[in-house]
């Protein structure tokens, strides 16, 4: 029973463990004393390892890198230049206290000094009044850029900070001045980005050149990582700050890169020298475990779309920018998905012909295994000019769509069915017409028929002859003439009038011309 027992726990262990991510049972956690650590990718900000990364902690020194991050956003934006010299108001030290770390010697009311040579102050001395010099000229005052402060930090997801002051030195009882490991890194991740405060924070030394009221002052760098002479010297290190504080003890804001590994460290509450220790190790144990994996390439056709009027007609679309993920060696990549938005969707319009290869189509932003690891424009892969026949479909189509097109269209149609019409009822008017004057010449035709018929009926005996037009005829009309044999035998004579021929012959027998038809000779015919 007991093996039993012993065999459920072993494979109820090893399930457990099968379970466990790739990464987890891979990599061990790197060595660190300090109270609370992060560690970053400056690229994408995933946290590679954390202890304690979320717990509020008084920042001290510190506190200079939010004012330092509003500087250099103030030169990019070109509201200020790093060779402007500012004045030292008579209000800069309204909050300073005696123990304030400043200027060496301290700066006084009147004096100039360049934007430059206040961000030396600051980094490399931790000199609080510098601060406070570069607050009042980027906010108009002290008290307006520390609200600055606390906007920026809500802007750049810090959950848990909130500053009282430009400078980390120590407030009065009821304020707040706290900033988390894991806020400070995410104020870092934009400050690896401005070359000024950079070229500032990797310099060994600076010296400010003598002013009117003071000597010269030479700054020196107290990041050991930095100093080639420092046993604590990290040859792939480039800034950021170090800090220090009564309660909180040593701090430091270190950020280091190789083989594309870009990374930054937040130590805070070490021991003398152990900040140091611990930002080398927690590098090593980056650099020698992590590898950036490519999850977007701009050399890959993401998707086609359709272009209207295009030749070709569809076009194939790829990232502008290249994202990688940061990943231990040895964990699978996972499932990558690219979730698409289109400009032209995102309006309602269509992709319309010509689009140059290049041209900004929309956003694609890559998911791996659900979480969002960034995004970048979508541009045109290729070319699609206009295609002329789709083009002037197109405008022949847009031409008819148009409002005053319809309307023509429509009065034509009008006027073409009223045309229709009148030809329609010409038509039946003709064809009535022409009814009309068949009957007329099949009335007249039957009534001369009828006459011809009537002129041609042969009279009986007693009737008198009918005219051509059927009317009676008298025969004793004309005048008589005199009529005789023209053959001059005398064997016939008599009298003839316009009525009819009379006969006498010798044998004194008189008779018409047109005496009736013989049935005996056929060619006795009256006509």
């Amino acid at each position: 029973m007991k093996k039993y027992r012993l065999l459920s726990l072993l494979l109820a262990i090893s399930l457990f463990v099968l379970m466990l991510p790739v990464h987890a049972l891979a990599l061990d956690e790197p060595t660190t004393n300090a109270q609370s650590v992060v560690l970053i990718d400056a690229d994408t900000g995933d946290i590679l390892y954390q202890k304690n990364g979320d717990m509020a902690m008084f920042p001290g020194g510190l506190t200079m890198l939010m004012t330092a991050l509003l500087a250099a956003e103030a030169i990019d934006a070109n509201t200020l230049t790093l060779s402007e010299e500012v004045t030292a108001s008579e209000n800069f030290r309204y909050n300073l206290n005696a123990d304030s770390i400043t200027a060496d010697p301290a700066i006084v009311p009147g004096e100039h000094l360049s934007v430059i040579e206040l961000l030396y102050c600051s980094l490399l001395k931790s000199a609080a009044d510098a601060c406070n010099i570069l607050a009042e000229r980027v906010g108009g005052s002290i008290d307006a850029f520390v609200e600055s402060m606390n906007r920026r930090a809500q802007e750049l997801g810090c959950t848990n900070t909130h500053f009282a002051n430009t400078n980390g030195q120590p407030v009065a009882d009821g304020q707040v001045h706290q900033t988390t490991a894991h806020d400070l890194a995410l104020i870092c991740r934009q400050l690896v980005t401005k070359p000024a405060v950079l070229d500032v924070s990797r310099a060994a030394s600076y010296t400010i050149g003598a002013t009117e009221v003071a000597g010269s002052r030479t700054v020196t760098n107290a990041n050991y990582l930095l100093d080639p002479s420092s046993e604590f010297y990290y040859e792939n290190a480039y800034g950021l700050k170090t800090g220090y504080s009564a309660a909180l003890g040593s701090c430091l804001v270190a950020a280091a890169d190789y083989n594309e590994v870009n990374v930054v460290a937040v130590i805070l509450g070490a021991q003398n020298g152990d900040q140091f220790r611990d930002a080398i190790n927690l590098f090593d144990w980056a650099f020698n475990n992590y590898s950036y994996r490519e999850i977007l390439n701009p050399y890959d056709t993401l998707d086609t779309v359709e272009v209207e009027m295009g030749s070709p007609a569809t076009l194939g679309v790829r990232a502008e920018n290249t994202i990688s993920l940061l990943l231990p060696n040895d964990q699978e990549l996972g499932q990558v998905e690219y979730a698409i938005q289109y400009n032209h969707e995102q309006s309602g319009t269509t992709l319309e012909a010509p689009i140059s290869a290049g041209t900004y189509l929309g956003t694609v932003t890559v998911y791996v295994d659900g979480t969002d690891h960034g995004s970048s424009r979508l541009v045109a892969a290729t070319t699609s000019d206009i295609s002329r026949v789709d083009y002037l479909r197109t405008q022949l189509k847009s031409m008819v769509q148009a409002p005053a097109v319809r309307q023509i269209v429509s009065i034509l149609v009008i006027i073409f069915g009223i045309y229709l019409l009148l030809m329609l009822i010409y038509f039946i008017q003709r064809l009535h017409h022409l009814h009309t004057l068949r009957r007329a010449r099949k009335e007249r035709a039957v009534s001369r028929a009828r006459q011809e018929a009537q002129w041609l009926e042969v009279p009986r005996e007693g009737d008198e002859p009918a005219g051509y037009f059927g009317e009676p005829r008298d025969r004793y009309d004309e005048p008589e003439e005199d009529y005789e044999d023209e053959g001059g035998d005398g064997a016939y004579s008599g009298r003839h009038s316009g009525g009819g021929r009379r006969y006498e012959s010798d044998e004194g027998l008189d008779f018409d011309e047109d005496p009736a038809p013989s049935d005996d000779d056929p060619d006795d015919y009256r006509g």
